[in-house]
């Protein structure tokens, strides 16, 4: 400990034991008003741990108190004595000169508790003034000035602090200027005459384990879990640590209050680190944090800083997850109920109800900076350009009040913006221009190892030493909301069996559901997957591509490749591409004589191969009689599909490709049917089993022929 964090540290231990040296003199004596306490303190051990028998006469010769240790106040001043101790040219210019120095507290329910120590560390006994509180006096008649502001000002209060804050730098006095952020909460003056600006340290581990040792005046034996102490509030500290408890139990108390926390945020109780599948939303809103910390310590202008962003990705991805979690880790305010839905719904929904809500949720997060105001489905503005309805005069009233919002809180420091939506095509394009929300993320579905973390987070500390990869494997095409399903699933179906602990199975059958296929229906499905793995191994490598048959509520198997290999670049490309994705209705073709329904209906194989056919033909000139006609975007497949000739050219693409996958599976017919019983037993290959399969099949065709 350095001096004055060893100061604060005794002069609290001797009023602890001065107090705790009282209530056993009470009990002693069976004072009726003491008999209470007595009983509370009646421990095992008897013995209260003085340090020494010079500090045990002090505490008894020291004036009588009957107040009880205050565990917030005790721990707020050891943190604050600590960080003087550690900054000891500040501690200087507090003590003897004449400084302003602003302290932004996070935890708004410690604010109070930080200007009081400030004024018993380093005040005690001078004439000190919260001129918010108290108002002036004469100038003779003081010796520092606090302001501790719990709220921005509003209307009127904004000149009132903004004079009051100016006469007191004035009187050339120190100054201390305390709130959640000084930016948004205490008088510009103020902020432009400040020497020091410092974030109050959070409370630590080690200031816990030393409050709990005052509060209790007992030695704590077993060590203090850092993920209880890194999350522990004043508040915490105060219903957790008290003088009727030993250490242990007040730590037991830290744990439980923590298990709260945790059991009331359930799933959506994330931090930053624990958000998986996101790319490059998660690095962002690192860079973002940052910039808002170092706005904060006026390191650097709000301009400067990363303050707008859309966010596009299929439903269930995690967007509107990522943006609250990103708001409780940068500390912002957030403003949350901010789509077209919420503003249409108040008042009757005419064009001046609808722009009075979104004027509202603007106001709110300019109000409340630093904030963030979260715009949920912000494609449902609609584009300005497309609008041919009958009410398009209102439509374009609402998008252009909105770009106008978003105008005006560019200019308001502190704010920060984020859209949501699943396709951002559809929104007005001046939404998404340099100054709005500029900087575009798109945000695809998870990978094998992102789904496995994913169900890590969720599942806590359950199945910690199973292997959960093919669990995952099985959850490919699925994104984060699927994850959460799957384990509140699994979770229920314990409780339903008497509370047992959760295993794979359950988890497995959370996410398969029950299999009623019949023999002949699988078998069918090991064949068409079979030939899928077959023809993309022989394509594009073994590495990292795998089969499965496990059926799944929209599919009865699939072929993944997580990580792709090589990016398609040529007709030729495009062409191994198709076939690998018509494989598996031309194996059960050669199999059966005729394919099965397995590759149709949306998002199946000949959805897959007619928009990838689309798009080489009538966008990125690869095929088809006129390649070098654009006729739309590659993603437009519907638009391009409006075209007669495109129509056919896709139709004879296709009819290719299927001819070219069907010569090289009769030459690796046997491959194939091997893979196929192998899914058959087991239910899952990887390329390199499937590679290792061709090459003896091969070998042994050799050998036949010879």
């Amino acid at each position: 400990m350095g001096p004055l964090e060893l100061a604060t540290y005794r002069r609290h231990w001797r009023q602890s034991i001065q107090f705790h040296h009282q209530i056993e003199e009470a009990a002693a004596f069976g004072r009726r008003a003491g008999r209470g306490f007595g009983a509370l303190r009646n421990r095992s051990d008897g013995a209260l741990d003085f340090d020494s028998e010079e500090e045990a006469d002090q505490s008894s010769a020291n004036r009588s108190t009957d107040r009880p240790p205050d565990a917030g106040r005790v721990a707020v001043e050891l943190q604050l004595s600590r960080y003087f101790d550690e900054r000891s040219d500040l501690l200087t210019a507090v003590l003897k000169g004449a400084p302003t120095i602003l302290v932004d507290v996070a935890d708004p329910r410690a604010l109070s508790r930080v200007s009081q120590a400030w004024q018993d560390l380093f005040f005690q006994g001078r004439r000190k003034v919260d001129i918010v509180q108290q108002g002036f006096r004469r100038r003779q008649e003081l010796d520092v000035l606090f302001m501790t502001v719990g709220e921005p000002p509003k209307g009127a209060t904004v000149d009132e602090r903004e004079k009051a804050a100016l006469h007191g730098l004035s009187l050339g006095l120190p100054f201390f200027g305390i709130s959640p952020l000084a930016r948004s909460h205490l008088p510009s003056c103020l902020i432009k005459a400040a020497s020091t600006k410092f974030d109050f340290p959070r409370i630590d581990a080690t200031t816990i384990e030393r409050t709990i040792r005052i509060v209790t005046a007992r030695r704590c034996e077993i060590a203090l879990d850092c993920s209880i102490g890194s999350g522990a509030t004043v508040e915490d500290l105060i219903v957790a640590i008290r003088f009727d408890r030993t250490p242990e139990q007040c730590i037991g108390e830290l744990g439980r209050l923590a298990d709260l926390k945790h059991a009331k945020a359930g799933a959506r109780g994330l931090v930053l680190s624990q958000l998986h599948g996101l790319g490059e939303a998660r690095a962002w809103a690192k860079d973002s944090i940052a910039d808002i910390q170092a706005w904060k310590q006026g390191r650097i202008p709000w301009s400067a800083a990363s303050s707008a962003i859309a966010l596009e990705g299929p439903p269930g991805c995690g967007k509107t997850t990522f943006a609250s979690v990103y708001c409780a880790e940068a500390g912002l305010h957030m403003v949350g109920d901010a789509n077209m839905a919420a503003w249409q719904s108040s008042g009757e929904g005419h064009l001046g109800h609808l722009l009075r809500a979104m004027k509202k949720s603007f106001e709110e997060a300019r109000a409340n900076a630093p904030a963030c105001i979260i715009i949920d489905e912000c494609d449902s503005v609609g584009a300005r350009s497309s609008m041919s309805h009958s009410h398009r005069d209102y439509s374009v009233q609402v998008v252009n009040a909105l770009l106008a919002e978003i105008d005006g809180i560019k200019g308001r420091e502190g704010v920060v913006i984020i859209g949501c939506s699943n396709d951002l095509s559809r929104c007005d394009p001046a939404l998404l221009r340099a100054g709005r929300l500029e900087k575009i993320i798109r945000i695809g579905f998870p990978d094998v190892a992102e789904l496995e973390r994913m169900f890590r987070v969720r599942l806590q500390k359950d199945l910690r030493d199973d292997d959960l990869m093919p669990l995952a494997e099985l959850a490919i095409g699925m994104v984060g909301a699927d994850v959460e399903r799957i384990v509140k699933d699994a979770r229920r179906a314990t409780r339903n069996a008497g509370d047992r602990a959760i295993t794979l199975d359950d988890l497995k059958k959370a996410l398969l559901g029950e299999d009623d296929r019949s023999e002949r229906e699988i078998w069918v499905a090991c064949v068409h997957e079979a030939a899928h793995i077959v023809v993309d191994v022989l394509h594009f490598g073994p590495e990292g591509v795998f089969a499965s048959v496990a059926a799944t509520a929209t599919r009865g198997g699939m072929v993944a490749r997580p990580r792709p290999g090589r990016l398609l670049h040529t007709a030729d490309d495009y062409g191994r591409r198709l076939q690998a994705i018509l494989a598996g209705r031309v194996g059960e073709t050669l199999i059966f004589d005729r394919p099965s329904h397995g590759a149709g209906g949306k998002g199946g194989d000949i959805d897959q191969a007619t928009q990838l056919a689309c798009a080489m033909i009538g966008s990125l000139g690869l095929a088809g009689p006129t390649p070098l006609i654009f006729r739309a975007p590659a993603s437009e497949t519907e638009r391009l599909l409006g075209f007669p000739d495109v129509r056919r050219a896709v139709n004879a693409e296709l009819q290719r490709q299927a001819e070219a996958c069907r010569l090289l599976l009769e030459d690796h017919r046997d491959a194939m049917l091997s893979v196929a019983q192998r899914l058959r037993e087991c239910g899952r290959i990887d390329g390199a089993e499937v590679a290792d399969r061709i090459s003896a099949c091969s070998h042994t065709a050799i050998r036949v022929s010879a």
